[in-house]
């Protein structure tokens, strides 16, 4: 049965990081959000914070439709993004006939308030126009662990994140 590794959390938690490296030291295919939605981005247009958002809507149907492409292949994959519990999305991969793994990346807020702010990505993002959502997104629990079966990783990224250790237990399962 192939492995689907969610890897998910709020904005700025240090997902494509940990992503990358799991995806990477697994050779595993990676589908992350913003690769998709900076591709869309550059494809249609950047816009205002609407924009994006009608964007970024799409961009968790093309994820969703590739991560059931690729399981009903037979292929493991890591999933990237900052996922909504309750969503769609949500739905459609607790469906899917695989082995799950969830890692959760998480920091203080002081501290993804700081990265949000400091990080550079694609303009289409409009992050200036984000900032408020943020933290209301970590105050409510919005990107919390999904519902999904299998186990789920938290893993607090405010400190040094031990990538060979969680690859070598992601081996395992």
């Amino acid at each position: 049965m192939p492995l689907l590794i969610v890897v998910q959390g709020p904005p700025a938690a240090g997902k494509t990081t940990v992503a990358r490296e799991i995806a990477a030291r697994l050779r595993l295919p990676l589908l992350a959000k913003d690769t998709v939605k900076e591709a869309l981005f550059d494809a249609l247009g950047s816009g205002d914070l609407e924009w994006s958002r009608r964007l970024g809507e799409g961009t968790y149907s093309v994820l969703a439709a590739l991560v059931e492409e690729s399981i009903a292949a037979g292929a493991s994959v890591v999933l990237e993004g900052n996922f909504v519990r309750g969503s769609e999305l949500e739905t459609r991969l607790a469906a899917l006939p695989a082995r799950f793994v969830q890692i959760h990346c998480s920091a203080p807020l002081e501290l993804l308030l700081e990265r949000y702010t400091s990080r550079e990505r694609h303009p289409g993002h409009v992050d200036a126009e984000r900032i408020s959502a943020l933290e209301d997104a970590v105050s409510s629990g919005r990107h919390d662990p999904l519902d999904l079966p299998g186990e789920t990783i938290r893993i607090d990224t405010s400190n040094p994140v031990d990538l060979a250790a969680l690859a070598a237990r992601l081996l395992a399962t």
